[in-house]
């Protein structure tokens, strides 16, 4: 149990340090006191995002052909994919 939770935290640290949390998880919203997610949360989900990406990439990609114009933000979605993988 130790490890997991140390492996959550160190990886969500390594999202907020590349700045790719954003695409995990949503920030702090700037009327509100505390973070919606965790250190530990943001690193979990940062794993689940992965696979999700990893598993549904032929569906995005054929979304991609159906609107170009969101190319831009399909491919910065995917740099922090590499990010996020590189983390772990």
């Amino acid at each position: 149990m130790t490890l997991a939770y140390s492996s959550g935290i160190f990886q969500g640290n390594e999202m907020r340090k590349k700045q790719v949390q954003k695409y995990v998880s949503r920030r702090k919203e700037p009327k509100k006191r505390y973070r919606r997610r965790s250190t530990f949360g943001v690193g979990l989900d940062g794993e689940k995002w992965v696979n999700y990406l990893e598993q549904y990439s032929d569906e995005v990609e054929q979304l991609m052909k159906l609107t170009p114009s969101q190319r831009r933000f399909y491919q910065q979605g995917m740099r922090a994919a590499t990010l996020i993988q590189s983390i772990s």
